[in-house]
């Protein structure tokens, strides 16, 4: 993939090859998301393909939240993402994308992440009355039964984590 000058020339060094996925990778402060964004919807980058998120707890606690955008006519590949911290949200990129609606509850489900603009910000995954957010990594690991929703059946983490399993023996 190769990106026009005048994308070295606006992103500079936050342009960045992955070794591992030959995708280029661009690493944007959370204050200038929604911009770049909108530069790359522009610039052909039409698809939104992924939306998620890794929780850290170190060196400091806080949240790495990507955005996976595909061009269409290039299928050149870019993942745009940024960091905040615990209980900060980032605006909702709805307006864009109407399909990051999904994405953005289950990043409010799963990490807590709360986005601003968000038409209709609830539970898409964990029962409405669940307390926390499973995603985090320091989301205590239990064994209490889960009613999910439409009838999907909960897996005991004992029966499918050995290192659960040993632990209680």
């Amino acid at each position: 993939m190769s990106f026009p000058d005048n994308f070295k020339q606006k992103y500079g060094d936050s342009l960045k090859r992955d070794p591992l996925l030959f995708d280029v990778t661009l690493e944007v402060k959370k204050t200038e998301l929604v911009g770049t964004l909108e530069h790359l919807k522009n610039e052909g980058f039409w698809v939104l393909t992924d939306l998620s998120a890794v929780d850290y707890l170190k060196p400091d606690i806080h949240t790495k939240v990507f955005y996976q955008l595909q061009n269409p006519k290039t299928y050149d590949r870019i993942r745009v993402f940024t960091y905040i911290n615990r209980e900060e949200s980032l605006p909702s990129v709805i307006s864009l994308w109407p399909g990051a609606d999904w994405y953005e509850r289950e990043l409010f489900d799963m990490f807590g992440i709360s986005f601003e603009g968000h038409p209709d910000l609830k539970r898409i995954l964990m029962p409405d009355d669940w307390i926390g957010h499973p995603m985090r990594r320091d989301y205590a690991l239990t064994e209490v039964p889960v009613q999910f929703k439409n009838d999907v059946k909960p897996k005991v983490p004992s029966k499918i984590i050995p290192y659960v399993r040993s632990k209680q023996k």
